[in-house]
C-alpha cells in the first residue's frame, strides 16, 4: 500500500542538528544546512527518531521488540519495526526526507527560500562539565550554534514508500506524534519541538483521519503475535 506523511516540525526552543566542524564560523559546532544555507533536520535524524519512538510505543503497549543486544536468534526476529525501518537483513520500503527550516508561511517556501532570514542562526555559549567533579571544566567554554526558535522544519513528503496496511501506517504516525525533541544539547534545553504529521494511503492518496489511525493502532497490538 502506498505511503505518504507530511511533517511539520515547530521548534520551542533552538535546535542544533550538529554538522562537526566550525566552518569558518565563531562556533565550535557549527548545524547542518541545505543548499541554500537553510537549517535543516536530515531524513537519517527523522527515520532514527521515529525507529526509537515506535520501538518505545509497542514495548509500552506489551509487545517484544528486541533490543539490538539480544541473542542472535531473537535479533533476526521479524516484528514490525524491522519491517518499516529495515534492519542488516532487509532493507527499509521507506524514504525519509529531509526537513528544511522555515521562518513565515510555509505556502511560501519557494519565494523564501532565498531570503536572509531563512539563514539566521543563533550562536549559544555553554561550557563542559567534569562528571567527576561536577563542576565547570576548566578552559572548555564552547560556543554552539543552533536554529532560532518557532522554526519550523517541514515536507509534505516527509515519509514515502509502502506498507502492508494501516496498521503500519497508524504506527509511523503515532511515533511522529510522540517525538518532542530534536537535534543534539537536549540538557542545555535544546530541541523541544511540536510536531504535526498527516497520512495519506493507497494510490489515490486517501488521507487518514485521527480517529482511524488511533483505531489502526490498537489493532496492530491486540492481534495474535503482538507486533
Amino acid at each position: 500500500m502506498k505511503l505518504r506523511i507530511a511533517l511539520t516540525i515547530t521548534s520551542q526552543t533552538p535546535v542544533s542538528v550538529g554538522a562537526g566542524g566550525s566552518a569558518g564560523t565563531i562556533a565550535d559546532k557549527t548545524i547542518v544546512r541545505d543548499g541554500w544555507g537553510r537549517p535543516l533536520i536530515p531524513g537519517s535524524q527523522v527515520k532514527g527518531k521515529l525507529r526509537w519512538a515506535a520501538e518505545q510505543l509497542l514495548r509500552g503497549m506489551g509487545s517484544h521488540i528486541p533490543a539490538p543486544g539480544d541473542e542472535p536468534e531473537r535479533e533476526e526476529m521479524e516484528t514490525v519495526v524491522r519491517r518499516l525501518f529495515g534492519s542488516p537483513q532487509h532493507r527499509s520500503p521507506l524514504y525519509f526526507a529531509d526537513l528544511p527550516g522555515v521562518i513565515g508561511d510555509l505556502q511560501q517556501l519557494d519565494v523564501l527560500r532565498n531570503s536572509p532570514e531563512q539563514r539566521r542562526t543563533l550562536i549559544r555559549p555553554s561550557v563542559a562539565i567534569n562528571r567527576q567533579r561536577r563542576t565547570a571544566a576548566e578552559k572548555l567554554l564552547i560556543f554552539q550554534e543552533a536554529a532560532p526558535e518557532l522554526m519550523r522544519f517541514a515536507s509534505e513528503r516527509a515519509v514515502t514508500g509502502t506498507v502492508d496496511g494501516l496498521e503500519q501506517a497508524a504506527l509511523l504516525w503515532a511515533a511522529a506524534r510522540l517525538t518532542s525533541r530534536w537535534g543534539g544539547a537536549k540538557s542545555r534545553g535544546l530541541g523541544w519541538a511540536s510536531l504535526e504529521a498527516r497520512v495519506w494511503l493507497g494510490d489515490e492518496e486517501t488521507e487518514q483521519d485521527e480517529a482511524t489511525l488511533r483505531q489502526a493502532l490498537r489493532d496492530l497490538v491486540r492481534r495474535p503475535g503482538g507486533a
